[in-house]
């Protein structure tokens, strides 16, 4: 399988120098593709010169990706899935390499995935599924980021910059409406306020109708509402200093796109859900395609969940900078408060419910040091970062009547400093090293109190202590203006915790996990050829993870219980390629390929997640890691004059291919290989008005995103879904 998927990237790859090499020859003027400014190492850098494996999406490339939320990226960036939680539709379960969250308990929960929203680091995954507003450019840092980022980006770092007010003014807005009631509304502004002072907004407006029904209930289901603003003041006060005061809040209320028990009459329980009947079962219960059809019948007990989910998330902060003649001094301020509120109907129509109420308060104060030294020939960055975490959550359940409710409290308190510097041994060549340690002190209270059972009432407390040390060494070497080779080795941890749910045993809830730590070995390329119009960035990784924590869905004491524990160890490598190419003038390429390759090793087998890959009798593949995955597409532009003023024409669409994953830690659920085709086409007027229709899952595939063994069900990607969308620029 993997020298079949080498061949084919190997054969698009070709196909676009081809392309570019034919299309040269009767180039009629000067082509060549958008230069994209990046801070994946915390300065601005063009894209090809840093030596890191990132993927970059400028606001146009958004659009015309479709990429309005989290979860879209995982179509254009190699090695990245994003799935909905299956209990929490305001959030999502990201995986990067094989790396993935496992614990759903939102309070305790370590991701290894770290989100930045304007330098703000945002430690908890609840809310990372809501819209944001007035976001310029999204930056995807792929492998641990451990040294420059710190703690939980052992598998990537995912950064959404916004518009930054400044000395020019801006007007932008957008409406739109599609099937299901679809609609949108967005409004950004901003410009100069006086002579030393900027402001900006921004608000954003969307939702839709369900994409299905409950069979037990005939009420609609997939609900979606969401709104999001910012507002940004910068105060200029003269050559050295500058701040930005920036506060922005986000309300997203989802009941998920289906739920549904995919129970199928034939399959022995322990291969459930890894069997292609799945899907089938899945399209003759519940259809995306025609959901007013009632599949209720035929003594299948297919009956939808219902899961239900509201998070606002706050997020305030101060940035200021002062230059000196040699160095750069940052100081970014911020706190965060998210609140998130689901509920799930496991039975459908009211008769097993469960609530769960989460809220965190963060604050983070991160100190910068940044200059240049010997000639410009030595860049560093000294740093110092601290985190304070407070959150809670309460978990009710009912069952035909109210039988538990517990909560927990916990703290986080993590101190780090870190430097990384790189220094060009010659014109050409050019060394980085990179070291940071991190504290990590947590604490834990936990209670739960049983309304019918003669069970005593119990309360645990429990705190855990760890130190880590992330190292990063690396040499690049510019071969030519055009072609810079890299190497790098590097490491990134995960944080330990707690284990949330555990619904009933307290067996569970009494144990806390570990660290999970990797190294990643990287050797790349980036390089642009034919006068920077064709540019492709390849790397090969190795991956190498310890104390792997895994979350396992088993019955202990005869009670469901979901432990996360340090269950060994993995290794994942494999290949990402991004292709980019402007054949002719106004019509570019593009391709992403991902190759993976990923086991289990050393899995300790006394462990709950080992025993549960043994009763299911499966391969030990590595969850979220399909062996070959590509995107390929084009986007046209077309310029003429239209009433004696400017006009664009454009067109562009897409297909992203994934072949089967594993959804889960312990292999109990398989995703089967699917394709999804989007499109678009616009009439742009006068540079200022434009109007647009986009299709999305253009053959209108009801396709299946990730599921549960011990919570029965699965959740579906949306069906097709277009929108018509006028535009005003100034």
């Amino acid at each position: 399988m993997l020298k079949r998927s080498l061949f084919t990237s190997t054969v698009i790859a070709s196909g676009l120098v081809a392309s570019i090499a034919i299309s040269d020859q009767a180039a009629a003027q000067n082509i060549t593709l958008e230069e994209i400014v990046v801070t994946a190492q915390r300065r601005e850098q063009d894209l090809q010169s840093v030596p890191v494996p990132v993927s970059a999406f400028t606001v146009e490339q958004l659009e015309n990706r479709q990429i309005s939320q989290g979860q879209d990226l995982e179509r254009y960036v190699p090695s990245l899935k994003m799935t909905n939680n299956i209990t929490q539709p305001t959030n999502l379960s990201p995986s990067m390499r094989g790396s993935l969250q496992q614990d759903a308990s939102l309070a305790v929960a370590e991701s290894p995935f770290g989100i930045y929203i304007d330098d703000v680091y945002v430690g908890r995954m609840n809310g990372n599924n809501t819209r944001l507003a007035d976001v310029e450019r999204i930056e995807v840092l792929r492998g641990p980021q451990g040294t420059l980022y710190g703690r939980n980006t052992l598998a990537g770092a995912l950064k959404f910059i916004s518009k930054t007010p400044g000395e020019e003014m801006w007007l932008d807005g957008s409406v739109s409406y599609g099937n299901y009631d679809a609609y949108e509304a967005s409004v950004s502004t901003g410009g100069p306020i006086g002579d030393k002072l900027a402001g900006s907004i921004a608000l954003n407006f969307n939702g839709h109708e369900g994409y299905g029904i409950n069979v037990a209930t005939n009420e609609n289901i997939g609900q979606e509402k969401n709104w999001a603003g910012r507002a940004k003041l910068r105060y200029m006060g003269g050559e050295n200093f500058d701040a930005i005061a920036h506060i922005s809040y986000a309300d997203s209320r989802n009941d998920a796109n289906v739920m549904v028990n995919a129970t199928t009459p034939g399959i022995p329980s322990n291969a459930q859900y890894r069997t292609t009947d799945l899907v089938p079962s899945f399209g003759g219960i519940f259809d995306n395609n025609h959901p007013d059809r009632d599949y209720s019948g035929g003594g299948l007990l297919n009956i939808p969940n219902q899961p239900r989910g509201d998070t606002e998330q706050l997020i305030t902060s101060l940035t200021m900078t002062y230059d000196f003649d040699q160095a750069t001094l940052k100081s970014v301020t911020a706190y965060v408060n998210t609140k998130d509120y689901f509920a799930t109907d496991f039975s459908g129509f009211g008769g097993i419910l469960a609530g769960f109420e989460t809220e965190s308060n963060q604050w983070t104060q991160e100190l910068q040091l940044q200059g240049t030294g010997f000639d410009d020939k030595l860049n560093y960055i000294l740093g110092a970062f601290y985190l304070n975490e407070r959150a809670n959550q309460d978990m009710s359940w009912y069952f035909f009547a109210p039988t538990s409710r517990s909560g927990y409290d916990t703290g986080t308190d993590s101190y780090s400093v870190f430097g990384q510097a790189d220094y060009a041994i010659t014109d050409q060549l050019t060394m980085t090293a990179g070291l940071r340690w991190t504290r990590d002190e947590k604490n834990w209270d936990f209670n739960i109190d049983y309304f019918f059972a003669p069970i005593p009432s119990e309360n645990i407390v429990d705190s855990i202590t760890e130190n880590s040390w992330t190292p990063k060494f690396g040499l690049d070497y510019a071969v030519n203006d055009d072609t810079l080779l890299f190497v790098s080795a590097a490491k990134g941890f995960k944080s330990g915790g707690f284990n949330g749910i555990n619904i009933f045993d307290t067996t569970v809830a009494q144990s806390n996990y570990g660290a999970e730590s990797n190294w990643t070995y990287e050797v790349g390329i980036k390089t642009e050829m034919f006068d920077n119009r064709f540019r492709l960035n390849a790397n090969y990784f190795n991956n190498r993870i310890s104390d792997l924590t895994l979350n396992a869905q088993v019955l202990v004491n005869g009670n469901l219980t979901f432990p996360v524990q340090n269950a060994g160890s993995a290794t994942i490598q494999g290949i990402e390629i991004e292709a980019t190419a402007a054949l002719f003038e106004g019509f570019n390429v593009f391709t992403t390929v991902t190759l993976l390759d990923g086991e289990f090793r050393d899995l300790d087998p006394t462990s709950a997640p080992a025993n549960s890959l043994t009763a299911f009798g499966v391969e030990t593949q590595t969850p979220q890691t399909a062996d070959y995955a590509f995107a390929l597409g084009f986007d046209y532009t077309h310029d003429f004059s239209l009433g004696g003023n400017d006009a664009a024409f454009k067109l562009g669409a897409d297909i992203y291919y994934t072949d089967d994953f594993i959804t889960s830690a312990t292999n109990e659920v398989i995703s089967t290989a699917y394709d999804r085709i989007n499109a678009y086409v616009e009439l742009e007027y006068d540079e200022q008005w434009a109007a647009r229709f986009s299709m999305s899952n253009v053959e209108d595939d009801a396709l299946f995103a990730t599921g549960s063994r011990g919570l029965g069900g699965f959740i579906a990607r949306p069906p097709q879904t277009y929108k018509f969308v006028l535009k005003y620029a100034m």
